[in-house]
């Protein structure tokens, strides 16, 4: 007899919960997604009941928000949104609706037919990062669950992932910069950075949530799209799961299971799903431990890394690199210094070379070739917008080669040791007239947002993302009264413009009639919270904390404005 499924207790959901906390320490209010589903439902509940019966443990919110995004897209939306406002109610837990604009503020139209779901789920998280930003939220739980998990890691794997994109979706994952989302722009370039999403349920099976709902008596809503397999390859993989791996050929779009076992198999998981879906579950779940173990790995091979490099730019010794025999780990290490250096935004897919094993691959066998400079391998670029350049090195300098004679004259004393070095792509200097060069994009005039915020009165600094790499933080009101006047009455303009081989942001001041620009400020730099490891004591931040890059020039650096680099190297 199989046993029935038990809901999840107070002391399980209190250690998932712990598992997802960010790398900073948990913040007064965390919001929930509520569709109204039972998966939300049950977030919802266990989030409520934890916080409120540990109001007295240190490091844990105090404030829980449910967030509720009404798609329009269906008849029962508005019924959905009203169950969701009566469950919260019933739980005593703010909430807030949201419906989304369709067709304005730089949202598309409602979507009719097409790509409706990415459209949706765009809309979606748009949608719910205004309404944290409503609520002064900066963590977002969502309901997934270890079903949601084996569906994701199942189409990952039938678009040709790897065994590392394979493992799923993490319990905890920084927002990342704005991509995709409608040119929304202004907060979201940055802000997401500062944000997070966990998924404390991806443990439990779908029955155990059903459960929970049952067991406290909560009512919930069925979203009837779950189960239509025509309107995504996400449900049609549902159903297939559902339905044990048996499939109904009158069903619009039929799941080729032939592909997915192919792609298995070339994976070589050892997941046979001929006889049943059974051996999916633990093998996904294994697939998450396992990329949950390698990042802390590469956290920890990277944190006794410390070179002095350019701020933007990663430097790592070959000496480093021979010392990961591991494929699985070599790979993840050539990914997390790609979302590093690379100009694409955090937490893309384009930072990381859409995870493309070809390219990957190419990285691989060429960093860690034994002498790059007899093999005249040359700086090279293998996608993501990085470059890598082999080098040498000798204490905390490093010295590029002259690779024209191929290099196979190089000498490399014992005192030195040769590497590579990861920094921005350079960039094509020209574009067509409809599609703009990237040189041309790294221009950026600055002048109205200032002014329309100095105009409305705002005093907080404004913040602006240059290239995915920087941020420029401005401190209105310390401007200059004279540099003020100049960019109020027209006579002049801020911009940000490329400077040095690493490309980064140099703040100038344009004047008409005057045929060069003052430059206002140079200076750049890495924050400590870039290496935040978890493995670090705070003695051995000290390190990390000297390795600065000394300019040749000299430094130009205005009080009231500030430049930094702001891509982590952590795994979060």
């Amino acid at each position: 007899m199989i046993p029935r499924p038990r809901a999840i207790s107070r002391d399980e959901f209190i250690r998932v919960f712990r598992l997802c906390k960010p790398l900073a320490s948990w913040p007064k209010t965390i919001a929930v997604g509520n569709s109204g589903g039972p998966d939300s439902t049950a977030l919802l509940f266990l989030i409520r009941r934890c916080l409120s019966e540990n109001a007295n443990v240190p490091n844990l919110p105090r404030r829980v928000v449910s967030l509720h995004v009404n798609h329009s897209l269906q008849a029962a939306s508005e019924n959905m949104a009203e169950q969701c406002m009566k469950n919260a109610k019933a739980l005593s837990v703010e909430h807030h609706n949201f419906k989304i604009p369709w067709s304005t503020e730089n949202y598309p139209e409602l979507p009719q037919e097409g790509a409706v779901e990415d459209t949706a789920r765009k809309a979606r998280f748009r949608t719910l990062f205004e309404g944290m930003t409503e609520t002064s939220a900066t963590v977002l739980a969502l309901g997934h669950h270890a079903n949601d998990q084996v569906e994701t890691a199942l189409m990952r794997i039938i678009k040709g992932s790897t065994a590392d994109g394979a493992s799923g979706m993490k319990h905890c994952r920084r927002w990342g910069m704005d991509f995709g989302y409608f040119g929304s722009g202004g907060p979201m370039e940055y802000e997401g950075m500062r944000r997070w999403i966990i998924r404390p349920l991806l443990t439990f099976p779908k029955d155990r949530l059903l459960a929970t709902c049952e067991e406290n008596g909560l009512p919930y809503v069925t979203d009837t799209t779950n189960f239509q397999p025509e309107v995504t390859l996400r449900n049609a993989i549902r159903k297939w799961l559902a339905n044990n791996g048996q499939q109904d050929e009158s069903d619009k779009i039929y799941l080729n299971v032939d592909i997915l076992k192919k792609k298995l198999d070339d994976l070589e998981l050892g997941i046979d799903v001929s006889a049943g879906i059974a051996p999916l579950y633990p093998a996904i779940s294994a697939l998450a431990l396992r990329a949950d173990d390698v990042d802390h790995e590469v956290d920890f091979i990277l944190s006794r890394n410390a070179l002095r490099a350019p701020p933007s730019t990663y430097l790592i010794t070959h000496r480093t690199l021979e010392s990961i025999e591991n494929p699985e780990v070599q790979r993840a290490v050539v990914l997390r210094i790609l979302r590093y250096a690379s100009f694409h935004p955090w937490g893309s897919l384009a930072a990381q070379v859409n995870r493309r094993a070809n390219s990957i691959s190419q990285i691989v066998e060429k960093i860690w070739n034994a002498d790059p400079f007899t093999a005249q391998i040359r700086p090279f670029c293998a996608g993501g917008g990085v470059l890598w350049s082999p080098v040498v090195i000798k204490g905390d300098t490093f010295r590029f080669v002259n690779n024209t004679d191929g290099g196979a004259d190089v000498s490399i004393r014992d005192s030195q040791n040769f590497g590579w070095l990861a920094s921005r792509q350079n960039p094509p200097k020209y574009g067509s007239i409809s599609k703009p060069g990237e040189m041309e994009r790294l221009r950026v005039d600055i002048t109205s947002r200032i002014l329309s915020r100095i105009e409305a009165g705002f005093t907080s600094p404004l913040e602006i993302l240059y290239d995915n790499r920087f941020l420029i933080t401005i401190n209105l009101s310390e401007i200059p009264s004279d540099i003020q006047k100049s960019i109020k009455n027209g006579e002049s303009e801020i911009w940000l413009v490329p400077q040095t081989r690493w490309f980064w942001p140099k703040v100038v001041l344009k004047t008409s009639g005057k045929p060069d620009d003052v430059t206002l400020h140079t200076a750049a730099q890495s924050p400590r919270k870039l290496v935040d490891f978890p493995n670090i004591g705070a003695n051995e931040f000290d390190r990390w904390q000297k390795i600065y890059w000394r300019p040749y020039d000299k430094e130009i650096v205005a009080p009231w404005i500030d430049v930094s680099f702001e891509r982590p190297l952590t795994r979060l």
